[in-house]
């Protein structure tokens, strides 16, 4: 699995201390899909300068449609709001070389280039790690392993408790009360690491890393739709496993039969047994989208003059659950 337990260990507080002193401005505006993705599915649009596309607003299907410039939306403000400007040049070592990329992609020839191939399983990792769901997984882990290492200090590591205490001020604590409150004094510096988002900041960027490693035996398939159109959530790169007659998706990248991605109206990326341009049936391509919508925290994008509207907002009535949650990109 990878999403690790957030120890906030010596390793990871070494890296926090050498973030500290980054002095490069932050950056504010922060983007879960890479605008040079965002751009694959952009086209002109008439008396408007540059190229657009079309956001789908999930919470509110009847909103008039307008389309928007890769870099006007699917951005949330601080995202990682701890030394972001290193992360995001982490981040573009990756996107730097995404035109070509997708270019080879179109010509047919992407999979012929190791390094190419490297990069395609590159930009899966990214936007799986870069995403709210695995921000929502890193709270709930911290949560569960905080809660859980207070308890342990509290019942069987009583012992470690009071040493650290012993070490930290000479006193030797004894009793619940003075237990629990040295308990909280001993983890505050991991608490505040965590409430800063400075260890989301090391965890994030040690996970991507993860995820590259794991990735690297998988070989990339890259799907075309038979006919109709791909298009793409703000919660992008999915995990997918199939049992059966059941799909599911979201699940650890060990888990997973598969970790799809679109970048483009005609290519979704897709990890598999073997390199190969693939056909997606009709039923495939309606299923693959249908996964976007459902995994989307608000918003779908699609080409300004895409005809996928209303399929957009049957497959949200019928699937999308009715308490959507309020974080969302812009």
């Amino acid at each position: 699995m990878v999403a690790q337990l957030p120890s906030a260990g010596r390793d990871d507080m070494a890296r926090i201390a050498e973030l500290a002193s980054e002095t490069d401005a932050p950056v504010k505006r922060q983007h879960l899909i890479s605008q040079v993705l965002l751009a694959q599915f952009a086209m002109p649009i008439r008396h408007t300068a540059g190229l657009h596309v079309q956001p789908h607003d999930l919470r509110n299907l009847q909103r008039p449609l307008k389309p928007r410039t890769p870099r006007g939306v699917c951005w949330i403000e601080d995202f990682v709001p701890y030394a972001s400007a290193s992360i995001e040049q982490v981040w573009k070592q990756v996107e730097q070389h995404l035109p070509e990329v997708f270019a080879s992609v179109a010509a047919g020839t992407a999979l012929d280039d190791p390094d190419t191939v490297a990069l395609l399983r590159d930009v899966i990792a990214l936007h799986w790690v870069r995403s709210q769901h695995y921000r929502d997984l890193h709270t709930v882990i911290f949560r569960a392993f905080y809660q859980e290492r207070l308890r342990r200090f509290l019942n069987e590591d009583q012992v470690l408790l009071q040493l650290a205490v012993w070490e930290r001020t000479g006193l030797l604590v004894a009793g619940p009360e003075g237990l629990a409150l040295h308990a909280e004094r001993v983890l505050e510096p991991m608490a505040d690491a965590y409430e800063s988002g400075a260890l989301f900041r090391v965890r994030i960027e040690a996970v991507f890393a993860k995820a590259r490693t794991l990735l690297a035996d998988h070989a990339v398939q890259i799907l075309q739709p038979g006919q109709g159109e791909f298009l793409i959530g703000d919660n992008p790169a999915l995990t997918v496993r199939r049992d059966g007659q059941q799909l599911s998706y979201n699940m650890a990248i060990g888990d997973a039969h598969s970790v799809v991605l679109p970048i483009g109206p005609g290519y979704v990326l897709s990890t598999g047994p073997q390199p190969e341009y693939l056909r997606a049936s009709p039923a495939e391509v309606d299923e693959l989208n249908t996964l976007q919508i459902c995994a989307a925290r608000r918003y779908v994008y699609t080409r300004p003059v895409s005809a996928l509207r209303p399929f957009i907002a049957r497959q949200s009535r019928e699937h999308r659950p009715s308490n959507e949650r309020l974080t969302s990109a812009k």
